[in-house]
């Protein structure tokens, strides 16, 4: 029984996740959700209260996911590149083409998991700023809003974010402008 509540959740986040390739966050309902999970209304409100409910464990699910992957690869902080540019089509349609105004709410869904996610001892250098920050929430915002500009840049010069050289240009340009407040007088 357990196997088939992980399945129907991974299905719906992963509905969620193929809606948000297409459209913005205010033109996908939980009926279209379910519908792309094969999967009835009445089960989606056994797991979720409503759609940022969902986007919520999405997002906390991939950021585990990266976290994973950079601590068994031992490779350097690249969390938040590696973030941006696996999902900079979905990051497009929640904090930047929405023009329906949903933007703020889902900024505030990714600056929770951020900072749940900062507060289990991550030691991604993003991550680590915002735990040990006197207003974690507030640098949370300037970490959501740092995404959002990247994801502007990126579709608006119509750059690959998965491309090797567009992950090192946004991990150094990340790491640039969370240093600034420790070189801060």
């Amino acid at each position: 029984m357990v196997t088939i509540s992980i399945r129907t959740e991974l299905d719906l986040q992963r509905a969620m996740y193929q809606l948000l390739e297409q459209r913005s966050i205010s033109q996908i309902t939980v009926e279209q959700i379910c519908t792309q999970a094969l999967i009835h209304r009445s089960s989606f409100y056994r797991y979720y209260t409503d759609k940022f409910n969902l986007l919520a464990q999405m997002v906390m699910h991939t950021l585990a996911e990266l976290l994973a992957a950079e601590q068994s690869n031992a490779v350097g902080s690249a969390v938040m590149a590696q973030f941006i540019g696996t999902h900079t089509q979905v990051l497009r349609h929640l904090l930047v083409t929405n023009t329906e105004g949903d933007n703020n709410r889902s900024q505030r869904v990714i600056n929770d998991c951020f900072l749940t996610i900062a507060q289990t001892g991550a030691t991604d250098r993003v991550l680590m700023m915002m735990r040990t920050a006197a207003e974690p929430d507030l640098t949370a915002y300037l970490v959501s809003g740092a995404i959002t500009s990247i994801v502007q840049w990126l579709s608006s010069e119509g750059i690959d974010g998965a491309s090797v050289q567009t992950q090192l240009a946004i991990e150094h340009t990340l790491a640039t402008f969370f240093s600034l407040e420790q070189q801060s007088i």
